[in-house]
């Protein structure tokens, strides 16, 4: 009876079909990545998915597609690139899409190997498209996969091109694998897959990613994104409204995103007394469907863009007073353009040398472009305040009033445009009763009206998430604060800055966050989109702005700002848990220059060096110690405890290693119930044994013969191997069997 054991190895049409497995399912972690760009793609990606899914799980369908449809494909894809490129004012996101494309048509059509090379070479494009593009520990995660995958497409494809031999196939032959069910195919794969195998491959690759970790750590690294120069191809849109234009309802339709719109890294946060204002967006131009940035403002924002690092925090205005530390900002892609700023600041750093646009009077800082990708940039001194000096502005007014700009330099800045209003008499009339209703018919400062205005909004209108301006002729913020609709905060804030405007007090719409919360399980803020808001900023008549939020229950209580810093609110959850593993992403992925990375060497250097220092001097305690224990008298009842101990712990390791070893063959019994059976095991190493002691070969007739002529153990060794390997009804009783073979191992040790 022959005991050879033939390797266990897939046929050529189940390796087909782990192919199509594999590249299915590398191209859809390639069209994954789409999701990470802020492109127009979204659903195309959606129905490409759908049909790469299906074609991955019925393989068999694209051969029921007609042969014209596949002859067609390849024109009707060119024929889409062009007219996309026509009509599309942006050239990446047209590559992006034909690339979608592209690798659908491969994925679900029959490949050899040319065009399986052509699949890893599609997808590899969107997954360094999207790379360049983005810092998401998502993206992290599916880089890792795509990368396992293609590892595996390329060993499959060069184990199928060693395994064809012969001519050419039939085309039945050639879609053969397609009807084997995934039932058979999983079996089978699971039959031959070698735990021992994967375990090394599955190590392998993690040394691999780790040392690759490791490297990125180290290196210095480069802002992918400009060094390749992609932001020129696609044009950036902001996700959340706060452009240069804010109509009515943009803002109360955040409320209902809870997706994570900024993060802001504190070293102190003992700063934070109240809820912060992340002021964005300053809107001074009314138009009847909201507030905007005037014309001059921007010209304004123009004339001030430079190229640079770092803005001065004397540049905005005034000297600063020192609180609250540093602080990194980390701003997911599509929140805007303008830089979120909590207060007053010392100096700006971004993170590399770009394009700003500053406007000192008004404390706007802003990109020249929409980015892509997340943005950093770093504030220290802050200071958290209400009030924002501009001592130029009634100098800039008074000249305006007395020597007005012509209307064809739009461009300049109007101060002017301030204090303008809904236009039209119905709409004048209204303000002014209004105005009346507040004042009293009595000259107000502005804070004074401003309070009182407040107090009018808020006993006259509720908040509310949803609202409707109510129907009728005139303006239609006009219409709303002469009601009792209920309103959200852009509401508030127009209305407010339309009446001290009406009162004669020059005021703006700013447009932003209002809050967060700090995460608790690493030391940053967390603004979601849903804390988007507005509010007014009224000017004194002196020398300053001054924040003026009307929105009822945005302006905490003295009581619940004391009870705010002292409780500092955290996020303790789950999601925060997962949240918080991005900001370690970004602190060492998105950093500003290499210092992080030189104190990160350094405190690992120092760790390693501490550690072999505190290693030495264990061992040389220990060596000293043995040493001691070794000169001490030895008499018989210390030689006996010694020799006690020594004997215990052998029999404690021998006892140990017995219990891992029946354990180990429990598990595998359990695990493999078919394949592993203790007694063949058993019956095997008896036999192995018994080899190694009499030096015997197996003979052809199936017994063993000893080299030195011994005699022959035909009977022990025939029902060893029985219980090795025959059927389990021509088994001999075990025990007797293996007592038998003891013997005849004595019996040998004899001889």
């Amino acid at each position: 009876m022959s005991t050879a054991v033939k390797p266990r190895q897939l046929n050529l049409d189940e390796l087909r079909r782990l192919k199509w497995l594999l590249g299915g399912a590398m191209a859809l972690v390639s069209l994954w990545t789409v999701f990470f760009l802020d492109v127009e793609a979204l659903s195309l990606v959606s129905v490409a998915g759908a049909a790469m899914l299906a074609a991955l799980v019925w393989p068999q369908l694209p051969g029921r597609v007609p042969p014209l449809v596949w002859k067609l494909a390849v024109p009707a894809i060119i024929v889409a690139m062009a007219a996309d490129f026509y009509f599309s004012p942006d050239t990446l996101p047209v590559l992006i899409r034909l690339a979608i494309l592209l690798v659908l048509y491969r994925t679900v059509s029959y490949r050899r190997k040319r065009e399986d090379l052509q699949l890893i070479v599609l997808g590899m494009f969107l997954v360094v498209v999207a790379g360049v593009l983005t810092v998401s520990l998502g993206f992290a995660f599916l880089l890792l996969l795509f990368t396992a995958c293609a590892l595996g497409f390329l060993f499959v494809i060069n184990l199928i091109d060693a395994s064809e031999t012969g001519g050419p196939r039939t085309p039945e032959a050639e879609t053969a694998w397609t009807r084997l069910g995934w039932a058979r195919f999983f079996t089978r794969l699971r039959a031959v897959a070698d735990w021992r195998l994967l375990t090394f491959a599955a190590v392998l690759f993690a040394a691999v990613v780790a040392m690759s970790g490791l490297l990125f750590l180290i290196i210095p690294r480069f802002e992918l994104a400009t060094g390749f120069f992609l932001d020129r191809y696609i044009t950036r849109k902001s996700r959340t409204g706060f452009t240069d234009t804010v109509k009515f309802g943009d803002v109360s339709e955040l409320i209902r995103d809870e997706s994570v719109a900024m993060r802001v890294d504190l070293t102190d946060t003992t700063g934070l007394r109240e809820a912060p204002y992340w002021r964005l967006v300053v809107l001074d131009e009314y138009t009847p469907e909201g507030f905007r940035i005037s014309a001059g403002l921007k010209g304004e924002l123009i004339r001030g863009q430079r190229v640079t690092q770092q803005l001065r925090g004397r540049q905005m205005g005034r000297e600063i007073v020192s609180v609250g530390g540093v602080w990194t900002f980390y701003i997911e892609p599509g929140v805007s353009r303008f830089l979120p700023l909590p207060g007053s600041f010392g100096a700006l750093r971004m993170r590399d040398v770009s394009p700003l646009q500053a406007s000192a009077g008004h404390r706007v800082v802003a990109l020249r472009t929409e980015p892509m990708t997340m943005t950093a940039f770093q504030l220290d001194a802050v200071e958290l305040t209400p009030v924002l000096g501009d001592a130029r502005f009634p100098q800039l007014l008074k000249a305006a009033q007395e020597n007005p700009p012509p209307a064809s330099d739009q461009f300049r800045y109007d101060p002017r445009v301030n204090l303008r209003g809904p236009a039209g008499v119905a709409n004048e009339a209204v303000l002014r009763r209004v105005v009346g209703e507040i004042t009293g018919g009595a000259a107000l400062s502005a804070a004074e009206f401003t309070a009182r205005a407040i107090a009018w909004l808020q006993a006259r209108h509720a908040y509310a998430l949803a609202a409707k301006m109510p129907k009728g002729p005139g303006d239609d913020i006009v219409r709303w604060l002469d009601s009792n609709e209920p309103g959200f905060c852009e509401y508030f804030a127009a209305s407010l800055t339309v009446l001290a405007r009406a009162a004669g007090h020059p005021a703006r719409v700013v447009a932003g966050f209002h809050g967060g919360v700090l995460n608790g399980f690493e030391n940053y803020y967390m603004v979601r989109n849903s804390d988007a808001h507005a509010w007014a900023e009224v000017y004194d008549g002196k020398a300053a702005w001054v924040r003026a939020d009307p929105t009822p229950g945005a302006v905490a209580t003295a009581a619940q700002t004391a009870a705010q810093a002292a409780r500092q609110e955290q996020d303790s959850s789950w999601s925060a848990r997962v949240d918080s593993l991005r900001v370690l992403w970004y602190r060492r992925i998105v950093n500003f220059d290499s210092r992080a990375q030189v104190q990160m060497l350094d405190q690992v250097k120092t760790f390693t060096t501490d550690s072999g220092t505190a290693l030495r001097a264990r061992f040389d305690e220990f060596s000293k110690q043995l040493k001691t224990w070794l000169l001490q008298p030895w008499d018989a009842a210390r030689f006996g405890r010694t020799v006690g101990l020594v004997l215990g712990a052998g029999a404690l390791g021998w006892g140990l290693w017995r219990l891992g070893r029946w354990l180990w063959e429990r598990w595998q019994l359990w695990r493999r119930p078919q394949s592993f059976d203790p007694v063949r095991l058993a019956a095997g190493r008896q036999l192995a044994r018994l080899r190694e002691l009499s030096g015997e070969q197996v003979t052809e007739d199936g017994g063993q013969r000893a080299k030195d002529g011994g005699t022959l153990i035909t009977a022990v060794v025939a029902d060893l191997r029985r219980l090795r390997y025959g059927r389990r009804e021509t088994w001999p009783e075990p025990h007797g069997v293996f007592k038998r073979a003891r013997q005849a191992r004595r019996a040998v040790r004899r001889r």
